[in-house]
Formats: structure tokens, C-alpha cells, sequence
């Protein structure tokens, strides 16, 4: 069995970036439904996606999401 480590949470950001699913920029911290989405898998780095509020709340609620992660650091 793998374990995988999922985190979600709003993180303030003051600065715009896209969207990891719609690609569309916008400033975390004027979204307040903005998530970062972290996962960690053994023996790999971190992996982080953020989301506007709309993906969020499209995924949160079924909907399957492709996201373009960066490393979390």
C-alpha cells in the first residue's frame, strides 16, 4: 500500500498567478475561494496546484480537474 499525504487550504498570496486548472491569472488573496491543493507521495517532492475559487468548487464537488502542479516547496 502507497501513502499519499493530501492537503487543502487557503493560502494568502499577494501576488497573481495562474490558475492550475483554467490557466487564468488572478491574486490568491482577492479569491476567497482560492485553495492550494498539496500532495506528497513517498520518496517524491512535494507537489503543489493552486486553484481559483470557480475550479475549486468545481472539483470539490465532483467534477474531475486536470492540474498543472509545480513543485511546493
Amino acid at each position: 500500500m502507497t501513502t499519499l499525504i493530501v492537503s487543502v487550504k487557503h493560502v494568502a498570496s499577494n501576488r497573481e498567478q495562474p490558475c492550475a486548472v483554467c490557466r487564468s491569472p488572478f491574486v490568491p488573496s482577492e479569491d476567497a475561494g482560492s485553495r492550494v491543493l498539496s500532495l506528497k507521495a513517498p520518496a517524491q517532492e512535494p507537489l503543489g496546484a493552486l486553484m481559483c475559487g470557480g475550479c475549486y468548487s468545481k472539483w470539490s464537488h465532483g467534477t474531475p480537474v486536470e492540474l498543472r502542479v509545480s513543485p511546493a516547496g
